[in-house]
């Protein structure tokens, strides 16, 4: 973890979500690339938009304030995706079966109960 995004929004370690927010703001302000197209000044500003963008999320700014980057995805983030993948099917081949499925079951309803 080489960036302290802390320093890079100029706030402190304990500062509330509405200070780190009025922080961003007033950067994004005076670095936004409309207002000033140097380029220097176009990578800082995405460096004060990253380092928002974990701050500003709870769960983020936690893995973060822990020494962990918050930038990585957990490997069980998707566990139905994950056990579908395991298993070898796939949600086509779900949808497909259940509506074969269905077809029969209809073919096999009563005369009367198809015509509604």
């Amino acid at each position: 973890m080489a960036t302290d995004y802390y320093a890079v929004l100029g706030v402190r370690r304990d500062a509330s979500q509405d200070e780190i927010k009025k922080a961003f703001r007033r950067l994004a302000r005076e670095l936004h690339p409309d207002v000033n197209p140097d380029p220097k000044t176009q990578e800082r500003f995405k460096e004060i938009n990253a380092a928002y963008e974990v701050l500003s999320d709870p769960q983020k700014k936690q893995v973060y304030d822990l020494g962990g980057d918050p930038s990585r995805r957990r490997a069980a983030a998707r566990p139905a995706a994950s056990a579908r993948a395991a298993s070898g099917t796939s949600r086509t081949s779900w949808t497909r079966s259940s509506a074969r499925r269905r077809s029969a079951d209809r073919a096999r309803a009563p005369a009367a109960a198809r015509t509604r």
